[in-house]
């Protein structure tokens, strides 16, 4: 190698060690999760990740080969304060799983059934009724808004059961999935000045409904809601 060609080289690898240095700057300066996030998409892409249900099921419900019912239950003291909680959420759900193709019974039916019937009743029959495949029950043991003693403040939490039954592989409904969540949003309490509750809570809803969602879909790491 004569001396210009060494120095091409040597030129050219300083520029190669210029961008990594750059790049690692980036990375460094990026706040909580989003450092990990970037890394991995800078040395990995964003791959799709397996939803839990497919994790423990091995059906990918965006194969649009089976049909979703979405049902959600909650106490006395949720509904007294939050009367629509239930539909909400069915129907939030329901939307952002049919973008991503899944197969879904419309909220609407959903909500025609429980105002006829008061509850959800046997899940068989609601099941026979809709010819769903899979029954999602969410059950709603926690959700607020407010921050105890403090008048001022505002932070969502939720704690909830997610409950899944495959009701076409049996006689009967047959749990396939059953885990419990705790989420909060965000991850501090925020000054109530600063956003009114009703577009707290919409914001609330939305992040609730995309975790939950999440659950059943396939989706990239950047798509995580924390």
């Amino acid at each position: 190698m004569d001396g210009t060609d060494q120095r091409n080289s040597a030129s050219v690898s300083r520029r190669r060690l210029l961008q990594l240095g750059l790049s690692g700057l980036a990375v460094s300066v990026l706040p909580g999760c989003s450092l990990f996030v970037m890394a991995g998409k800078m040395f990995f892409g964003d791959p799709k990740q397996k939803s839990q249900f497919r994790r423990s099921t091995g059906v990918d419900l965006t194969k649009g080969e089976k049909k979703l019912l979405i049902a959600c239950s909650a106490p006395h003291g949720v509904l007294n304060r939050f009367p629509a909680i239930q539909i909400d959420l069915v129907d939030r759900m329901s939307h952002l799983l049919k973008t991503r193709g899944v197969k879904v019974i419309p909220s609407d039916d959903v909500a025609t059934w429980l105002d006829d019937n008061g509850d959800w009743g046997d899940f068989g029959e609601l099941s026979a009724r809709f010819k769903a495949d899979y029954v999602v029950h969410v059950t709603i043991t926690r959700f607020e808004v407010d921050v105890p003693n403090s008048s001022n403040l505002q932070q969502g939490r939720m704690s909830c059961r997610v409950e899944i039954l495959d009701c076409k592989k049996t006689g009967s409904p047959t749990g396939v999935f059953d885990n419990t969540y705790d989420m909060s949003y965000p991850k501090f309490p925020i000054q109530k000045e600063n956003k009114s509750e009703r577009i707290f809570l919409e914001s609330f809803m939305k992040n609730v409904s995309t975790s939950l969602a999440q659950l059943l879909y396939d989706h990239r790491a950047s798509e995580v809601i924390s």
